[in-house]
């Protein structure tokens, strides 16, 4: 069966009609990983998610698979490591979605360039001399040649990370889950939980007919991030144990800062935390804040206090940007554990949200219902096998993880398929970057694309003049990707409204 718009309502029918061993709440990478990783395993699953896959702070991160650097300022040492290990491994299984970028951080005195040499040293060890690069130091010059507007006087350090487009990395693994047979379906929101004293399942309400259908399966994990207690709440006994903490980026317009690498500057708070400057095809994107958060878990707003807390930071490196620079916006929320006894209370907790861990927990409040929380995009797979092998254990298998091995959207080479794909796109007329991106975004089928517009020359025209986002991938969105809305497919397949705002775009 597809991965489709069209297929939703069969893989609900399939839910209503089957017992499974596994329901995953939550279309998150969280969720999608751990309905890969159980799927492979040769457990029955399905996977609905309220809204679409990546819709909540998967699809609202800082967009890069990072070692976890900064964790070492709170000894957070195996969390690092986890960190530097799970790149290693998705710059493995997506090479066309994960890919190395350099980062540059600034040291503006002798004391901080001290702190970062340390730090960037212990970062290097940590990586077991796999590390995509290790770390040397920078002058300001050398700042300027990757970014000419530069305008500080000091230099840093330049070291590597990578850049993921965080919600088709999602949709990827989404997709991959349900090709070794897990039943999939977006916009299918949890009401209630089936059975007693233990949960069997769970009563799903269609989002779009409000039909409800009741889902039975041996163990339903909720895997819902910022909703997780909210969820956990629909079963007796459940306890709050998060604090999200709203993250804020801004897109700049083309030309407003030229960069060829990433950029780690200081923020103007004097709170001692940093902002990323990250350069995205034509365009920059910075960010981000980290501030405690307690209204809509579904739509975040950006305030203007973020929006000045990383003007206020870019400007002090490049002035003469603006507010009026700002072409786009998203706010996503990470769901943090709450220090341990303040059952999720600001106020009695006393701790800042940056100061909060990034690790994650598993918990069974009930027989037959986990809760996975916290954590972070880089380590998804490791949380998943984590919680898929606690699974394993209630059904009575022995089963081990095979996701350290399971491509995720491309196999093969990326360079050889690049290298084909450019040929493909000139053959056809087209420019040989469009067969290169095709890949970069869609992976394998990136030749189901070029197929389509050999059939179709119009599907190789722009969705939106200047900008590289072709009508072909409109098409895939809906037909392999299972986009329902306009939103689906602009905000999360093509990423075109997070380019630009303002953009009119055509219904879909």
């Amino acid at each position: 069966m597809s991965f489709s718009a069209s297929s939703r309502s069969v893989s609900l029918a399939r839910m209503a009609e089957n017992r499974f061993d596994v329901l995953v709440v939550g279309g998150g990478i969280t969720g999608a990983g751990i309905a890969l990783d159980a799927a492979t395993r040769g457990f029955s699953v399905a996977l609905v998610e309220k809204r679409d896959f990546a819709s909540g702070t998967s699809g609202r991160s800082s967009r890069l698979v990072h070692g976890g650097l900064r964790y070492l300022e709170h000894g957070e040492v195996g969390l690092v490591h986890e960190c530097l290990r799970e790149r290693r491994i998705l710059l493995r299984l997506a090479p066309h979605l994960v890919r190395p970028v350099p980062m540059y951080l600034l040291a503006e005195s002798a004391s901080t360039r001290a702190v970062y040499r340390a730090g960037l040293t212990g970062y290097d060890l940590l990586a077991a001399g796999r590390n995509i690069g290790v770390h040397h130091s920078v002058s300001a010059d050398g700042i300027r040649a990757v970014v000419p507007a530069f305008g500080g006087k000091r230099g840093g350090f330049r070291y590597f990370e990578c850049q993921t487009d965080d919600a088709r990395l999602t949709v990827e693994v989404a997709r991959t889950a349900h090709a070794f047979g897990a039943v999939v379906a977006s916009y299918a929101e949890v009401t209630s939980f089936l059975g007693g004293a233990a949960v069997e399942g769970a009563t799903i309400t269609d989002q779009f007919t409000g039909e409800r259908l009741d889902l039975r399966a041996s163990v339903t994990v909720n895997a819902t991030g910022v909703w997780a207690d909210q969820v956990r709440a629909l079963a007796p006994g459940g306890s709050k144990r998060l604090r999200p903490s709203k993250g804020v980026h801004l897109v700049f317009a083309p030309g407003t800062i030229e960069a060829s690498a990433a950029f780690v500057i200081p923020s103007a708070a004097g709170d001692g935390r940093s902002v990323f400057l990250v350069p995205w095809e034509d365009r920059v994107y910075a960010g981000t804040t980290d501030t405690p958060y307690d209204g809509d878990l579904d739509d975040p707003p950006v305030e203007q206090a973020d929006r000045d807390y990383i003007l206020a930071a870019v400007a002090r490196s490049f002035p003469g940007v603006t507010h009026r620079d700002v072409v786009a916006a998203w706010a996503g929320l990470r769901p943090l554990l709450a220090p341990a006894g303040t059952g999720g209370n600001e106020a009695s907790a006393g701790t800042a949200t940056e100061d909060l861990s990034r690790r994650h927990t598993t918990v069974e409040e009930l027989p037959g219902l986990f809760t996975m929380t916290g954590g972070k995009l880089t380590t998804y797979r490791a949380m998943a096998e984590e919680v898929v092998d606690r699974v394993a254990a209630v059904l009575g298998s022995r089963a081990r993880s095979r996701t350290r091995d399971i491509a995720i959207g491309l196999h093969g080479s990326a360079a050889d398929a690049i290298a084909l794909a450019r040929h493909e796109a000139a053959r056809l007329g087209l420019p040989p970057a469009d067969g290169e991106r095709l890949v970069l975004r869609y992976g394998d089928d990136w030749r189901e694309a070029i197929r389509m517009i050999a059939a179709e020359p119009s599907l190789g025209e722009p969705v939106v003049d200047r900008l590289p986002v072709l009508k072909v991938e409109v098409e895939l969105a809906r037909s392999r990707e299972m986009a329902v809305t306009d939103e689906d497919v602009f905000a999360r397949r093509t990423r075109l409204t997070t380019r630009d705002a303002s953009l009119r775009l055509p219904a879909s």
